[in-house]
């Protein structure tokens, strides 16, 4: 707990680092926002219907609107799908500088250090981004198509109760094995940037025997986060029922309440990475396993032997040793 009180402490007095990220957050939603709200503006022909979406999602006001509209909508939502495969991308991206920030935490925070870091480290936590979907497209699988099976064939001695509880057993075991997937993914890259390693899949298996050996205080520790993400997720559900939006007044309400949020999820980010980076130092490390190295086999080395015949006469200086090569 007091690691992640001081890594907390040290999140907070970075304000830069987290201003930079929110302000490229912000500016790749921009980016689909702002066209997406044009084109409404110009779609909806000062209709009084989508009055009614801001007590709540309306189905009959989204269908109408989707009849008439699709085909000005659809590109929109094409390019919301490509802007979230950018920021999985941008996420990759920033973790170098991330772990380059708490490594040098004493010194004053820069950008272009900050930017050197990110394309340095980008390569190789691109590397074990792929493992990662590897392991989680094998690990998680395994469980949806083992419920998948029993469900198929318990269907005819199962009860809907049943049936229930067995898909949300397999789908928690699928949960778990991605979160662990995803947390050795995230103690991976801190052993690549303190370690300075290249290999994603040795990097990944050596922390994945780090985690496996300290649960608690790895993957307990991740869950802690996950649990204050969904903390955060409910207080502002809660907030967005509370708040009804009537007036330009509660929207503005809601919009800065909806930044805060995006705001404390970047903050989130770097703490959780940033509690990784400082726990890897403390834990007490698994010893590589040493291959026993081969003996070398005992060769025989013929040794010389010299043998003087007995009817040569004595060696001179224009005639050499006679030699007999004898085996051991």
């Amino acid at each position: 707990m007091r690691t992640i009180l001081v890594t907390l402490r040290q999140t907070l007095q970075s304000l830069r680092l987290l201003w930079l990220l929110y302000g490229i957050t912000l500016v790749l939603g921009l980016v689909v926002a702002l066209p997406f709200y044009t084109t409404l503006k110009i779609e909806d022909q000062n209709s009084l219907a989508f009055l009614k979406l801001l007590n709540g999602f309306d189905y009959t006001v989204y269908s109408d609107f989707m009849h008439r509209s699709q085909r000005v909508i659809s590109p929109l939502f094409s390019a919301g799908r490509w802007l979230g495969l950018l920021y999985l991308f941008l996420s990759i991206f920033v973790a170098g500088g991330i772990l380059l920030r708490f490594s040098q935490f004493k010194a004053l925070f820069s950008v272009g250090a900050f930017l050197q870091g990110c394309s340095h480290y980008f390569g190789r936590f691109g590397r074990l981004f792929g493992v990662s979907v590897l392991f989680v497209v094998v690990g998680g699988g395994i469980w949806l198509v083992i419920g998948s099976l029993l469900a198929v064939l318990l269907n005819d001695t199962l009860t809907e109760r049943g049936q229930f509880w067995l898909g949300a057993g397999f789908f928690g075991l699928f949960a778990l094995t991605v979160t662990l997937v995803l947390c050795i993914g995230d103690y991976a890259k801190v052993l690549m940037f303190r370690e300075d390693e290249q290999g994603a899949f040795r990097a990944f298996g050596r922390a994945a025997r780090l985690v496996l050996r300290n649960l608690g205080r790895t993957y307990g520790v991740y869950w802690l986060f996950i649990g204050i993400g969904t903390i955060l997720f409910g207080i502002y559900f809660l907030i967005d029922a509370a708040i009804t939006m009537s007036n330009w007044l509660t929207i503005l309400v809601m919009l800065i309440v909806q930044q805060s949020f995006i705001f404390a999820r970047v903050l989130l980010k770097v703490w959780s990475l940033g509690t990784a980076y400082t726990l890897y130092a403390l834990l007490p490390k698994p010893s590589p396993a040493l291959r026993p190295s081969p003996m070398p086999e005992p060769v025989s080395t013929p040794e010389l032997i010299l043998v003087q015949d007995e009817n040569a006469n004595p060696p001179t200086d224009d005639k050499p040793d006679q030699y007999e090569r004898k085996d051991n």
